[in-house]
């Protein structure tokens, strides 16, 4: 995803009850019971997306790895000598949107609490609930986990442009890379940072180069899939995850793109004042160029740094400013090699 959407608890509180179309997991040891227990969910949510049963804990977190699930309900004993709680510390810490309801015969404090604190949204004892307690703990676990999302998400999220954050783009890059190396797949990481940026700040004010820093991010996202990561992670420094790419030649398209869309367009900031800058991308692509985050991010900073130099020694070391029309004037900026210079 190239953006980071918010997403509120206050939305979410009714979903069972509203017949949302909500995706399930049971890990249940107990056949008889896990269909029992499926039998409930339908009678809750009857426009479910799907219910999948697993009763083991290996299984439960291939299936979470996998696929996505809005609700998993964990039994605490389960097959192949596993159990609920193994599931839970598999996943703990981990980005995932499930919301996980631990069920179990077990009327103990001491699980209850072990099980919350590994990340369950909510516990629930056998034969202690019926098919409204089923539907209210759903909403409560789904509004419990939106909120936690949203404070994490506002935790990884750059206030200025909305994208991500560096922390955000080294997780995501970490497990982008899991992924593929699991499954066979390619990956894409993009470098991109600004050229002729800094006369925009010295001569109109950080409130113009903001506008410039919130129109690149918008233009980067136009120019990336909605599955991709883009992030800021620096002042005029953003980066890109370009999650199964069919090829070498899919990322160095996206890059070109990019480099036309910053570089191209002037940039309207107020006043009837326009302004131009330049961009120098660096790409990586996963396994071919590294395999792991930091091999991919040396080898895209490289390249991002020997297009920065190759612009510099080409560009004439002048700076040029021209009205571009009578309502508007249009500015120039041209590096050189003690800074940068402008005109009017």
């Amino acid at each position: 995803m190239a953006t980071l959407d918010l997403m509120t608890g206050n939305d979410n509180i009714s979903l069972a009850e509203k017949g949302a179309s909500l995706r399930f997991l049971i890990v249940e040891d107990d056949s008889v019971y896990a269909r029992f227990l499926e039998k409930l969910i339908i009678k809750c949510n009857p426009k479910h997306d799907g219910i999948v049963i697993v009763d083991n804990a290996p299984d439960a977190i291939t299936e979470l790895q996998q696929s996505a699930f809005d609700i998993c309900f964990l039994d605490f004993f389960l097959k192949k000598d596993s159990t609920g709680m193994d599931v839970l510390q598999a996943m703990h810490g981990k980005s995932i949107l499930t919301a996980f309801v631990f069920i179990t015969v077990h009327d103990s404090k001491e699980t209850a609490f072990q099980a919350l604190t590994l990340g369950a949204m909510d516990y629930l004892v056998k034969a202690r609930f019926n098919d409204f307690d089923l539907a209210k703990s759903i909403s409560f676990s789904l509004y419990r986990k939106y909120r936690e999302i949203e404070l994490q998400t506002r935790a990884l999220q750059d206030s200025l442009t909305g994208l991500g954050n560096k922390s955000l783009y080294e997780a995501q890059l970490r497990q982008s890379i899991e992924r593929a190396s699991r499954d066979g797949e390619q990956l894409g990481v993009l470098m991109i940072d600004l050229d002729r940026f800094k006369p925009v700040n010295d001569t109109f004010g950080h409130q113009a180069g903001d506008v410039v820093l919130k129109e690149v991010a918008a233009r980067i996202v136009q120019e990336t899939r909605s599955s991709d990561v883009v992030a800021r992670v620096g002042g005029d420094e953003f980066a890109a995850v370009l999650v199964r790419v069919n090829s070498p030649d899919d990322v160095t398209n996206i890059r070109d793109k990019l480099v036309q869309s910053i570089s191209d367009t002037p940039y309207d900031i107020g006043g009837g004042k326009t302004v131009e800058i330049g961009v120098s991308v660096g790409s990586a692509v996963f396994p071919d160029d590294g395999n792991t985050m930091a091999e991919l991010n040396r080898v895209a900073d490289k390249r991002m740094y020997e297009t920065k130099d190759e612009r510099k020694h080409a560009r004439k070391p002048v700076a040029v400013a021209q009205p571009a029309s009578k309502e508007t004037r249009k500015y120039q900026f041209e590096d050189l090699a003690q800074g940068g210079t402008f005109g009017r």
